[in-house]
């Protein structure tokens, strides 16, 4: 199945993962973000500890973050699972100007 982009607003944060051959991909909807980590949404779940690398956008902006996840929590039938994200230390920041 594969997931609609989303049209973000202008000042939304986007946080799409970077690796894929296709280019950045959308895999997830943004809950939460800060310069030390996300709370994402999506129909995937990720294995606790992989490693992968996030491309962070707010209009204009962007900035590629090496992240790990830290927590997962399995959807209840009515809500999707979310992930917790964990940027690698070093990277705040970079993700200040973006995350605010």
């Amino acid at each position: 199945m594969v997931r609609p982009e989303p049209t973000p607003a202008a000042d939304a944060i986007t946080i799409t993962v970077v690796g894929s051959e296709h280019g950045p991909y959308a895999m997830f909807d943004v809950v939460a973000v800060t310069t030390s980590g996300a709370t994402l949404r999506g129909p995937l779940l990720l294995e606790l500890g992989e490693r992968l690398t996030l491309r962070v956008s707010r209009g204009d902006q962007s900035v590629d973050v090496p992240a790990r996840i830290g927590g997962v929590k399995r959807g209840d039938g009515h809500a999707e699972p979310t992930i917790d994200v964990v940027f690698d230390d070093g990277n705040a920041s970079r993700l200040s100007p973006i995350v605010g």
